[in-house]
């Protein structure tokens, strides 16, 4: 009985401790996609500025309307290249984790008809 026990401390410490190993892996893509979402906000940062910019050279309605617009525009090509960016590394993982169940191109399915085993002759 005391095996028993002893054996059953072990299984459950390792079930419970499993989650805390594998979360204190370092994600090896860490550094990279800080890097990426630090370029992203920089970008968005230099859009704004030039917002300020051109908002403080204007001297009229008309030409805030064109900064604004044009920042406008600016950030929505951002947010479109950061999602296309998203879509992507998502399907990267799709790719990595999900197993390839295709046959092989040289496999070709077979034309045989089946044979009629009830011949009438």
């Amino acid at each position: 009985m005391k095996i028993f026990n002893l054996f059953l401390m072990i299984a459950v410490g390792f079930i419970f401790s499993s989650p805390l190993m594998s979360a204190a892996e370092p994600n090896k893509d860490f550094q990279s996609e800080k890097n990426r979402e630090m370029g992203n906000v920089k970008e968005r940062i230099q859009i704004l500025e030039g917002r300020l910019t051109c908002m403080q050279k204007t001297n009229d309605f008309d030409s805030l309307k064109t900064c604004n617009q044009a920042a406008d525009q600016k950030l929505d090509a951002l947010e479109n290249k950061i999602n296309a960016q998203e879509r992507k590394m998502k399907q990267d993982d799709n790719k990595t984790k999900q197993p390839d169940n295709k046959t092989p191109d040289n496999k070709q399915p077979s034309n045989n008809k089946p044979e009629n085993k009830n011949n009438t002759n």
